[in-house]
């Protein structure tokens, strides 16, 4: 009997993709890997040649967000995703239910917004040199002070 490895694997549950260069991201699939596999929620990096083309992107190309692919072949994005998955384990489904909810969902858009756009630089590992993130600091005290 041969092994073989699917290019384009087609999941009996779902798959949340997610930025495999970002250390916050790989952190926290770590954490959350067992829970979610034991409910047929499997992992792969946006990076992988499969999720590229299911998704579409261009070469070097990476989404602002997460996503999910459900076993119904939906693509789910950032919070709407982390609902879905959140929604399928039973000590979670309430906080799944909240996200969701008018006013508090686009609060959770907002909070997951920044996570995203932050995310190199959350968790001691920041791309942006000091002397770069010193100036940008510098410049907003300074324009906020010459403000008339």
């Amino acid at each position: 009997m041969t092994e073989t490895i699917a290019t384009n694997p087609t999941p009996a549950g779902a798959w949340v993709l997610y930025d495999h260069q970002c250390p916050v991201c790989r952190s926290t699939v770590g954490r959350w890997r067992r829970v979610f596999e034991a409910r047929r929620i499997e992992f792969a990096a946006l990076q992988s040649p499969w999720v590229r083309e299911r998704l579409g992107l261009a070469p070097g190309e990476l989404p602002d967000e997460m996503k999910l692919l459900t076993p119904d072949g939906r693509v789910l994005g950032g919070p709407a995703a982390i609902a879905w998955m959140c929604r399928r384990v039973a000590w979670l489904w309430p906080l799944g239910c909240l996200m969701i909810l008018p006013g508090l969902d686009g609060l959770t858009r907002l909070g997951y917004r920044w996570v995203a756009r932050n995310r190199y630089c959350l968790g001691d590992v920041c791309e942006l040199s000091p002397m770069r993130w010193e100036r940008r600091r510098h410049l907003a005290a300074t324009t906020f002070l010459e403000t008339p």
